[in-house]
C-alpha cells in the first residue's frame, strides 16, 4: 500500500532514519543548543535573530533537512527564499550533503526575484503576458524609458531617463502599480507628468511581452490579490516557508511574503524568517529593517530564538562591534559571545585626510608586512564602491606591489555579450523592439538615427514591432520596384 506523504508524521519516539537512508544524529550532531531549538521547532511563526558569525546558514539548511528527513513535507513543497543566486545554490549544495540525495525536487528554492518571475510564467495571461515574456536588463530599460520621454516631448538633459528609473524602482519596491502613485510621489519629474510616463512604461512592456526586474514582485503582488483561487493554490502547495537576511526585505518581498503566508491562521503559519536587526545595509534601497521588527505583530504568538554565539570573530573585535551596535535605533537586542580564549588584537581606527593619503598609508603597511615574510594573499581591501579601487591601484603600481582586483565587470554585462544576447532575444521573440534596437546597427551597417526615427514612426502608426515593420516596409519597396519594373516593361515599343 502506497504511503501518504502528505500525511506522515515523525513517530513519537526511537531512532529516526531518513527516507535517504541518514540518521538524524548525522545532520544534528554539532549545533548548540539555540541552533538545535530553531531547527526543530518546525510547527507555527519562528523568528531567529541571528548575530554574525553565529550561524544562520546552517540552521536554515539543516531546517530544511530535517523537514524533509521527518517527512513533514517532500521538497516541492517547501518555500525557501534567499537574496542572491549564490546563496541559493550553497544552501541546496548544504542540504545535499545533509540528506545524502539531490534536491533538483525543491523548485522553490532560490532568490526572491526568481521564485518571482518562476509564479509569472505559470500565470502569465493573468497579469496581461505571455509565458515566454522577456525580462529586461537596466541598460534596455534605460532605452525604453528615453523612447517615452522623447515620444512626450520631454527633454532627457533636464529629466535624465535613468533618475525616472530611480524613481520607478522606489515605487515598485513599496509595491506601487501606476495607480497608486500620489503626485507627491512624482509631482517633481517633468512638471508631474512621472505617474503618467510609469503608466505609459507599464504599458508598453505589456506590448513588449517584457517585465523588468521590480515586475518579478509587483506584478506577483497584483497577481495574488486580483486572482484569490491562485493564491490559494499556493497557500496549500507551501507547507513550509524559509526566509534568509528577513531584515533586507523591502516593502514589496513583505507584502508578497505576507499574502503567501495568509493561508492559515497567523499563529499556525509555517513561516520561518532568518534575519539581523542591526545588519540592515539596504536602506538605500529600499529595504525595511522595521519588517524583521514587526515580526510578532504580523504573527502574534511567534517564537523568537536568539543566536549569539559567534564563530567567526574574536573577543576583541565582538566588543568593538557591540559597543558602536548599541547606539542603534529601533533594534531587538542581543549580546554576541565568542568561545575563543583569546582575545585576539586589538581593532586599529586611522583617520585620513583623503583617499590619495589612505592609499599612501595602506601601500606602507602593506610592504611592511611584505618585508616580515607576510604572503600579500593574506591581505585583503574592503571597499564600498569601485569607483574607490583606483587610487589604491595606482599606487600599488608605483610601489611594484602585485594586486588582484575582485568584482570587475560581470560577464552578462559586457557588451559583446549583450549584442548577442540580443539577437538571440529577437530570434525568441519577434516583438522584443528593444532588442531590435540594440542590434539594428551592430554591426555598423550605415543606419543613422533619421533612419531609425522613421522606423519607429511608422511602427508606432502601424501599432505592431519594428521587425515586422522593417518586413512590410521592405515587401512594400519591392512590391513597387517590382511594379515600376513592369510599367517601364510595358510601355517599351513593340518590334
Amino acid at each position: 500500500m502506497a504511503a501518504d506523504q502528505d500525511n506522515m508524521q515523525r513517530p513519537a519516539a526511537g531512532p529516526i532514519t531518513s527516507q535517504f537512508g541518514r540518521r538524524d544524529a548525522d545532520y544534528l550532531a554539532g549545533l548548540n543548543e539555540e541552533q538545535r531549538d530553531a531547527v526543530l521547532s518546525l510547527e507555527g511563526p519562528l523568528l531567529v535573530l541571528a548575530g554574525a558569525g553565529t550561524g544562520k546558514t546552517r540552521v536554515l539548511t539543516t531546517r530544511i533537512a530535517h523537514i524533509l528527513t521527518t517527512r513533514k513535507a517532500r521538497g516541492s513543497e517547501i518555500l525557501s527564499v534567499t537574496f542572491t543566486n549564490k546563496a541559493a545554490r550553497e544552501m541546496k549544495e548544504r542540504i545535499a550533503k545533509l540528506v545524502g540525495a539531490s534536491v533538483e525536487g525543491m523548485p522553490w528554492l532560490g532568490t526572491f526575484h526568481s521564485i518571482g518571475a518562476r509564479i509569472l510564467r505559470r500565470h502569465a495571461e493573468l497579469v496581461d503576458l505571455k509565458s515566454d515574456f522577456t525580462i529586461l536588463d537596466t541598460d534596455d530599460q534605460i532605452r525604453l524609458i528615453k523612447q517615452l520621454l522623447q515620444i512626450e516631448n520631454i527633454d532627457e538633459k533636464r529629466w535624465p531617463a535613468r533618475q525616472f528609473a530611480g524613481m520607478m524602482d522606489n515605487w515598485k519596491n513599496r509595491g506601487l502599480l501606476p495607480k497608486d502613485v500620489s503626485p507627491a510621489d512624482s509631482g517633481f519629474y517633468a512638471n508631474g507628468k512621472g505617474q503618467n510616463l510609469y503608466a505609459d512604461y507599464q504599458a508598453r512592456l505589456k506590448t513588449l511581452n517584457a517585465a523588468d526586474f521590480g515586475d518579478l514582485l509587483l506584478e506577483c503582488i497584483r497577481l495574488f490579490r486580483e486572482n484569490p483561487e491562485v493564491l490559494a493554490e499556493y497557500h496549500h502547495r507551501f507547507r513550509y516557508m524559509l526566509v534568509d537576511e528577513y531584515q533586507d526585505s523591502n516593502v514589496a518581498q513583505y507584502l508578497w511574503l505576507r499574502l503567501l503566508a495568509q493561508g492559515k491562521p497567523a499563529a499556525e503559519a509555517n513561516i520561518c524568517v532568518v534575519g539581523d536587526d542591526d545588519q540592515s545595509i539596504y536602506g538605500w534601497r529600499g529595504a525595511e529593517v522595521d519588517n524583521i521588527l514587526r515580526f510578532e505583530k504580523d504573527f502574534p504568538g511567534a517564537k523568537v530564538i536568539k543566536l549569539e554565539r559567534n564563530y567567526r570573530s574574536t573577543a576583541n573585535i565582538l566588543k568593538a562591534a557591540s559597543h558602536l551596535i548599541t547606539f542603534n535605533e529601533g533594534r531587538l537586542g542581543k549580546t554576541l559571545q565568542t568561545d575563543v580564549a583569546e582575545a585576539g588584537e586589538l581593532v586599529a581606527v586611522t583617520s585620513v585626510w583623503d583617499s590619495e593619503e589612505e592609499a599612501r598609508s595602506i601601500g606602507e603597511e602593506l610592504e611592511q608586512i611584505q618585508r616580515q615574510g607576510e604572503n600579500l594573499n593574506d591581505a585583503a581591501i574592503l571597499v564600498r564602491a569601485s569607483f574607490q579601487m583606483r587610487e589604491f591601484e595606482e599606487r600599488f603600481i608605483t610601489l611594484g606591489l602585485n594586486y588582484r582586483v575582485i568584482g570587475g565587470p560581470r560577464f552578462y554585462e559586457r557588451k559583446e555579450i549583450r549584442d548577442a544576447l540580443a539577437y538571440l532575444r529577437l530570434v525568441a521573440q519577434p516583438a522584443d523592439d528593444l532588442a531590435f534596437e540594440r542590434i539594428i546597427n551592430t554591426p555598423k551597417r550605415g543606419l543613422g538615427d533619421s533612419t531609425v526615427k522613421i522606423l519607429f514612426d511608422a511602427a508606432r502608426h502601424q501599432r505592431q514591432p519594428l521587425l515586422a515593420t522593417v518586413r512590410m516596409l521592405l515587401e512594400t519597396e519591392e512590391a513597387q520596384t517590382q511594379a515600376t519594373h513592369h510599367l517601364a516593361q510595358s510601355r517599351r515599343p513593340v518590334r
